[in-house]
């Protein structure tokens, strides 16, 4: 065999490789079925039934493993470091000093020190990502909040302090506005997950946020915040990666971060209607309408609010290729792709629609 036709099948091998590891990481057909049609505290059960069954991981595993095996899976930034939803730092290499594995909602409010590694949810890769040593412990077990002014902790992009969000008025912790939604999301997937915990909820924090029982969990001001983070916060293609990561490796998925409407079906102003799979709001009949299709440099989308609008073009294989704001008109330009069929997925506020565009100079 000559060099040439060598290259040729190791470069065939990795884009095969690439290409596997990429339709592994999608959620598979039908994977949310059950859910379809369902309302309130019945859609969040079935949620739970879905995503509660999955590969379980040991919190108490040697440590590179979580860092160089887990995280470099989900939360490796493309610009090489581990992504820190606590602070700015930009870190390549693990340092037990300056870095801890920090549980979003804590532990302790489901267990005691004495037991954690007897509930699973101790090492659940959703419910647990990169941080600054200093902000962990600033953080501690406080429920999530609101805190007034600038108030930012050192080295840090979070605040602890009075709580200012109506309803509580404790010492909370409020992280950074980009990623409020990203706890949001997380907390709402945690008491679905492990909705089988709800007699276990307790702890310091756990009489703030939560009410325990299987529905609705959260107090109603806890509710109010966390759908208020969820919209103002939109999905990111962090999330939407960090989610395939995991999957990858816990073989469940985050349903709020696949569709973040969910959280208005369970908790907020779709209570009273069923939730459809193709997550098209109750007031929202009409689907996502966009032309010249085929286009050739302008896609123009009829969406609301189209600049608080997010966007992902993605090909039928699930790359994403570019990701933006729609213009105040609701175009985006599409010059820079070739030839092809893609798919159009838009956040908007609390909904996520997809339709398929050609590409055709």
């Amino acid at each position: 065999m000559n060099f040439r036709n060598l290259l040729h099948k190791i470069l065939l091998f990795f884009l095969l490789f690439s290409l596997v590891s990429t339709v592994l990481a999608q959620a598979p057909d039908g994977y949310y079925n059950s859910a379809d049609g369902k309302k309130n505290a019945e859609l969040k059960t079935v949620l739970h039934n879905i995503i509660r069954t999955h590969t379980f991981l040991v919190y108490d595993i040697s440590t590179s493993i979580w860092w160089y095996t887990y995280f470099k899976a989900t939360d490796w930034n493309p610009d090489g470091y581990f992504w820190d939803m606590y602070s700015n730092y930009k870190r390549a290499t693990y340092s037990g000093s300056l870095m801890n594995r920090e549980h979003c909602m804590p532990r302790s409010w489901w267990a005691d020190s004495s037991n954690y590694p007897s509930f699973q949810a101790n090492g659940d890769l959703v419910n647990l990502s990169p941080s600054d040593a200093n902000a962990n412990t600033s953080k501690s077990n406080l429920p999530l909040g609101e805190v007034n002014g600038s108030g930012y902790l050192p080295n840090t992009i979070i605040k602890v302090g009075e709580n200012t969000f109506p309803g509580y008025s404790g010492v909370v912790f409020e992280p950074a506005d980009e990623y409020k939604g990203d706890f949001a999301r997380t907390y709402m997937y945690m008491v679905t997950c492990y909705e089988d915990y709800s007699t276990y909820w307790h702890g310091v924090g756990t009489s703030s946020m939560l009410n325990g029982g299987t529905y609705p969990v959260f107090k109603t001001w806890a509710i109010n915040m966390l759908l208020k983070w969820n919209s103002q916060d939109p999905v990111s293609e962090k999330e939407l990666s960090r989610n395939n990561g995991v999957y990858s490796i816990q073989h469940n998925r985050n349903p709020f971060i696949d569709h973040p409407e969910l959280a208005e079906f369970i908790w907020g102003k779709y209570m009273s209607s069923p939730w459809a799979i193709d997550g098209t709001l109750p007031e929202e009949d009409i689907p996502l309408t966009l032309h010249p299709n085929p286009a050739s440099s302008i896609l123009t989308v009829k969406v609301n609010k189209p600049t608080e609008s997010t966007y992902f073009i993605e090909s039928l294989s699930g790359i994403v290729m570019k990701t933006g704001k729609f213009a105040a008109d609701g175009t985006l330009t599409v010059d820079d792709l070739r030839n092809d069929m893609y798919l159009l997925v838009v956040y908007s506020e609390t909904s996520r629609k997809v339709a398929k565009f050609v590409v055709q100079h």
